[in-house]
C-alpha cells in the first residue's frame, strides 16, 4: 500500500481555506484615485463591477472613488 501525506487534514481530506481573488471590504487597501491619478490609503467600502470602480474610506473620512484593478492590500 503506498504512503500518503495526511498532515493537516481529517480522514484523508484537506482542511486549507481557499484564498479569494476578489477584494474585501472591510480590509486596508491602496489604490490610485480614478480622476486625479493620485494614491489613496483606506479602507474598502464598496466595489462596482460595471466600471471597475471601488470606494475607499480614508482616516479623514472621506469618500473616494479609486480604479477597482489597481488595488493593493496593505499588511499590517
Amino acid at each position: 500500500m503506498a504512503e500518503r501525506d495526511i498532515k493537516g487534514s481529517w480522514k484523508g481530506k484537506a482542511r486549507g481555506v481557499s484564498k479569494s481573488s476578489s477584494p474585501m471590504i472591510g480590509a486596508v487597501y491602496e489604490g490610485r484615485n480614478k480622476f486625479f491619478g493620485g494614491t489613496v490609503i483606506g479602507i474598502l467600502v464598496e466595489m462596482f463591477d460595471q466600471n471597475d470602480e471601488a470606494i475607499l474610506k480614508t482616516k479623514e473620512n472621506k469618500l473616494i472613488s479609486v480604479d477597482k484593478n489597481s488595488l493593493k492590500i496593505l499588511k499590517v
